[in-house]
């Protein structure tokens, strides 16, 4: 995903970058704190999505939007300001999002995961496809690759589960060493002489879990 910031404070392009750095599918091609290299810029880059602050000098973001808005192709703006007050302002652009500085690296990931639904590439014969994370149901570690499971087929990645996890925290939970579930997917915890088990919304079988994961599942 390309983006572009727009920011006349140096050390704010900074942050946000390095924010967006723990989104690998999003790339940085064009940052600049100058108003009147924006539209230059984007005919240059073509980014889908912009970053962009209310107050700078010559012309607002609020006047830059409308100009960015009369594009044949419009990106996506989040508008950065330190002030609050100029949200309303901001949507009656057709604003994307609106971030308040210092922008929490937890608000920016909720944004963009809902502006933009992750998604994980995988290759099929001499072909590369996408799945979007939300759509995956279970990820099983399979020797160096790791095995999903979706409700359109399966896949085969290089992604660790660890990686996974790390990625997309909000969508999967580990409920044994080499398997992955989508917590919103799961269905009743139950449990007989051979260990904890969980079913999963469309998926055929039951996962085993366990006991650590089993109690954290119970208390949640």
């Amino acid at each position: 995903m390309r983006y572009m910031v727009v920011d006349d404070e140096p050390l704010a392009r900074v942050r946000l970058k390095r924010l967006l750095t723990l989104l690998p599918e999003f790339d940085c091609i064009a940052d600049t704190g100058k108003p009147d290299e924006v539209m230059a810029l984007i005919a240059q880059h073509q980014p889908q999505l912009i970053f962009l602050d209310i107050s700078m000098p010559g012309i607002t973001g609020l006047e830059l939007a409308k100009k960015i808005n009369s594009l044949p192709v419009v990106p996506k703006i989040v508008f950065v300001s330190a002030h609050p007050q100029y949200a309303l302002d901001a949507f009656a652009v057709f604003a994307s999002g609106y971030l308040v500085k210092p922008v929490e690296q937890s608000e920016l990931q909720r944004l963009l995961h809902h502006l933009f639904p992750p998604q994980i590439q995988y290759t099929l014969g001499n072909q590369t496809r996408w799945v979007e994370v939300s759509d995956v149901l279970v990820a099983r570690a399979d020797d160096k690759y790791t095995q999903l499971y979706f409700r359109a087929g399966q896949a085969i990645i290089e992604t660790s589960l660890k990686q996974l996890s790390e990625l997309y925290p909000e969508h999967f939970l580990q409920v044994h060493r080499n398997t992955l579930v989508k917590r919103s997917a799961m269905k009743a915890l139950v449990s007989n002489e051979f260990g904890y088990f969980v079913s999963i919304e469309g998926y055929p079988e039951q996962i085993a879990v366990s006991r650590r994961a089993a109690k954290a599942i119970k208390s949640s």
